[in-house]
């Protein structure tokens, strides 16, 4: 990987991250005002209780991502950073910068 090609990795990383922790942050306050004391009825708390299940299974994928990302930004300047953990292979630059935190190779991904 270049110099270049390392910096628009890094750059890439940094965005991704801050719009993980914007998302997160979004989806915590929905979490917190979804609370069954902010419900008027049963029917409404009912619904309440659906929104917040539905936030719940998008908040983890949320977090796995983030720590994904955080990951990857730590291990950047590793000797073996972009190198597929299942084939030993190295992944193409443009995989990494399209999918950043991404730990093996299109071909090991698919297997």
């Amino acid at each position: 990987m270049t110099g270049e090609q390392r910096n628009k990795l890094f750059n890439k990383i940094t965005d991704e991250i801050g719009l993980s922790k914007k998302h997160i942050s979004v989806l915590n306050e929905a979490a917190r005002l979804l609370s069954p004391e902010n419900s008027g009825n049963r029917s409404s708390l009912r619904e309440m209780i659906k929104a917040k299940s539905a936030n719940e299974r998008e908040l983890r994928p949320a977090l796995v991502r983030l720590n994904k990302l955080e990951c990857a930004l730590r291990k950047i300047d590793d000797t073996d950073f972009g190198i597929c953990y299942i084939c030993e292979q190295s992944i193409p630059v443009h995989r990494l910068i399209g999918m950043p935190g991404v730990s093996r190779c299109a071909k090991c991904e698919d297997k």
